[in-house]
């Protein structure tokens, strides 16, 4: 499974990740947050592809100190990459 890094965040919530922090994530992806979100709201970002399907990765109102992340994409996919993270 090649994950590809992508510019643009999630559309909406579909998932969340739990007990999980942004080095986890970096080391599973591959790369560090690399999307700009809204500031005021979002300090970690991340968006990728996985063949032609888009996913997102990001905090929300700090709930990276909590360690959740909202998702967006195939849940059987998040689950594949995130096990027992993902729910």
């Amino acid at each position: 499974m090649e994950i590809v890094p992508h510019d643009k965040p999630g559309r909406s919530r579909t998932g969340t990740l739990y007990d999980i922090n942004v080095r986890v994530i970096t080391e599973i992806l591959g790369f560090g947050p690399n999307v700009q979100d809204d500031p005021d709201k979002v300090v970690n970002s991340w968006g990728f592809k996985i063949g032609d399907e888009e996913f997102g990765i990001w905090d929300y109102k700090g709930s990276q100190e909590y360690g959740q992340f909202s998702t967006y994409g195939n849940s059987a996919v998040l689950e594949k990459l995130f096990g027992v993270h993902y729910s």
